[in-house]
């Protein structure tokens, strides 16, 4: 199986994959949380969880004029959401023509999806933070995560990291919706990420968005083990890719959205938001609430 392993962990790294771990199909924590949800739940008869992370702190747009300009989070930027399900396909296809079973975690559908975080939590690749989000000591909190399950026997041990958060409160701090609980909680209806993407909005006093009309990265850029990737990303594979933040720049001045007609936002901002079906009314609206937010 080493040499099965090292086959995937080569495959891994031509798909510009950061990190590759391999552990075991057991119940993920906290147990009570993912009923139904767990690997084996999925694929019973699973051996194996191929976990993988890609690094998109680099997928920034510095040079944003709040008071000018919209903006969406690093995730929206990177073409992934809660996964990395395109990279993970050619690991999947070769596990196939091996004749054993794979199947990628797609938790865009939220259907047959186990907890990637709590997966990575195993794996070694991190802590859960205050912030909900996975976090380690090299990429903060800025790690696209994905998965596959699998019957081969790969699985190997690795020690769950110490979580460093300490009594920082940062993040809740600086959440504009308090959406962060003291316990390591999210109030989901009050997550501006999660309101952007929904017709009615939470009744929240002095509403402030900033200039997000998509997505929020509030609480990450509020995170002190995100200050280095803020200032200084690292050069990883992926983000090397990101080569249109010029363009992104022009496309998301608060003057060009505003006029956008339905047409543009279809050919040049919807196939942005990676998995969403995000409506152009709601896209307007979101655009007036940040452009508010930010010139209030």
């Amino acid at each position: 199986m080493d040499q099965l392993k090292q086959q995937i962990s080569d495959l891994a790294k031509a798909n510009l994959i950061d990190e590759i771990r391999f552990i075991d199909c057991g119940e993920l924590a906290p147990v009570s949380a993912f009923q139904g949800r767990q690997p084996l739940d999925i694929m019973p008869e699973g051996k194996s969880i191929i976990v993988t992370s890609i690094y998109i702190g680099n997928f920034s747009l510095p040079g944003f004029d709040p008071k000018n300009q919209a903006r969406t989070s690093r995730l929206t930027l990177s073409g992934f959401y809660f996964n990395i399900v395109d990279p993970l396909e050619p690991i999947k296809d070769f596990l196939l023509s091996k004749k054993y079973k794979a199947y990628i975690c797609d938790s865009l559908l939220d259907d047959n999806s186990f907890p990637l975080k709590a997966a990575g939590i195993k794996a070694g690749l991190g802590w859960n933070g205050k912030n909900t989000l996975l976090l380690n000591d090299k990429y903060g909190s800025f790690q696209a995560l994905g998965g596959i399950i699998t019957d081969a026997d790969l699985s190997q041990f690795y020690e769950e990291m110490e979580n460093k958060c300490g009594t920082c409160k940062r993040c809740i701090e600086a959440c504009p919706t308090h959406a962060l609980g003291s316990h390591m909680e999210l109030n989901r209806t009050n997550c501006i990420s999660n309101f952007l993407e929904e017709e009615e909005l939470p009744a929240l006093d002095n509403l402030n968005i900033e200039n997000y009309f998509f997505e929020c990265d509030i609480c990450q850029e509020a995170c002190p083990w995100n200050r280095f990737h803020l200032e200084t990303p690292l050069i990883t594979p992926m983000g090397s890719t990101f080569t249109s933040k010029k363009e992104i720049l022009d496309l998301f001045s608060f003057n060009r959205l505003m006029a956008m007609d339905e047409k543009e936002y279809n050919e040049k901002v919807l196939p942005l938001l990676t998995g969403f079906d995000l409506s152009y009314a709601l896209f307007k609206r979101n655009v007036m609430l940040a452009y508010a937010s930010s010139n209030g």
